[in-house]
């Protein structure tokens, strides 16, 4: 990859990031806030500023929205740090600034596992089995028809939830409101938070491993551990924020383990957070709707449509650049 094409590439990964996090995290639920009235409640006169509510519960997550955005530095210090091609945990005689430089928000090429095993496999290049995942849209539409079919199995059987939801003393809200503010505000700002833990650890990880010279393996090995630690934190942080939830103990840690893994297989982050919002969408239809054969029937009316938009958009996209290389052989 040319220096200027590297140096774009960092920069689109940082401006994706930003985007998704203040368009998920701040502008949507701001919206339904004052404008769907998801704020009404504590804007009236007299009344005292209560917990619970839909306003004080949004600004106790600033904080983790704050470090969410803080992830901008590790692409950042890679960029600065680093010339293309070099990883983390392969470069010699490495600084204390190494631990800033492994950035998990979008760089499967760089800090992917399963890139890295089609590598070592004979399949470069074109030929990456993961060369798919290259496109930040298709990423989303997989990601949401996986994790979709994990929202049809949670609605057959809501005790596989994987985490649990703010707890809110809610008044006259739409379902709307509700669904949107306690899928996408703690889906981001929580994910962010341990996306940041992650990528820390993962920077020590990689620290480590170029003093000791343990190269990708050892790197890849190390992280493996890691998830399993942020499995039990994330257990941890569920049980002080939530309380006595639905979502049990082993759940959350096999949340926080799976999503760190995924998110090391693929080196994108968009899979773990896509399964957050998913997870807690649905713990809140399931709870509102009564009527949970309706629900599944619209979810999986739902996933068919997506599924068969995707192979639309994959079949075109196919037959567009077929027409274009037709057209760059000589004598067509």
């Amino acid at each position: 990859m040319p220096s200027d094409k590297y140096f774009k590439s960092e920069i689109k990964e940082v401006l994706f990031y930003v985007f998704i996090t203040v368009f998920l995290s701040l502008v949507i639920p701001l919206f339904i806030g004052l404008s769907l009235r998801g704020f009404e409640e504590s804007f009236v006169s007299g009344k005292a500023f209560e917990f619970g509510t839909y306003l004080a519960n949004y600004m106790t997550y600033y904080a983790f929205i704050l470090i969410s955005l803080l992830l901008i530095l590790y692409p950042i210090s890679r960029l600065i740090s680093l010339k293309r091609g070099e990883h983390p945990a392969t470069t010699k005689n490495p600084s204390w600034w190494r631990i800033f430089t492994v950035s998990y928000i979008y760089a499967p090429e760089e800090n992917g596992l399963l890139w890295y095993l089609s590598e070592k496999l004979g399949f470069k290049g074109d030929k990456n089995f993961m060369k798919w995942s290259l496109n930040p849209l298709r990423v989303f539409i997989v990601a949401m028809l996986i994790f979709g079919i994990y929202g049809i199995l949670l609605v057959a059987n809501p005790q596989i939830a994987v985490s649990g939801v703010p707890q809110l003393q809610l008044q006259q809200v739409t379902l709307v409101s509700e669904v949107a503010f306690t899928s996408f505000v703690p889906g981001v700002s929580e994910n962010g938070m341990l996306l940041f833990v992650f990528c820390s650890l993962m920077g020590i990880n990689a620290y480590l491993c170029s003093r000791l010279k343990l190269g990708k393996e050892g790197f890849f090995l190390i992280g493996f551990l890691i998830c399993i630690l942020m499995g039990f934190l994330w257990g941890s942080y569920h049980i002080i924020a939530y309380g006595n939830d639905d979502a049990k103990f082993f759940s959350t840690v096999f949340f926080g383990f799976a999503g760190c893994l995924i998110t090391m297989l693929t080196g994108i982050f968009i899979f773990w957070l896509v399964w957050h919002i998913i997870n807690n969408a649905f713990i809140i239809l399931i709870k509102a709707i009564n009527i949970r054969e309706d629900l599944f029937f619209v979810t999986i009316v739902t996933w068919v449509i997506l599924f068969l938009l995707w192979i639309g958009i994959e079949l075109y996209l196919k037959s567009k650049r077929k027409k274009s290389s037709d057209l760059s052989i000589p004598g067509n």
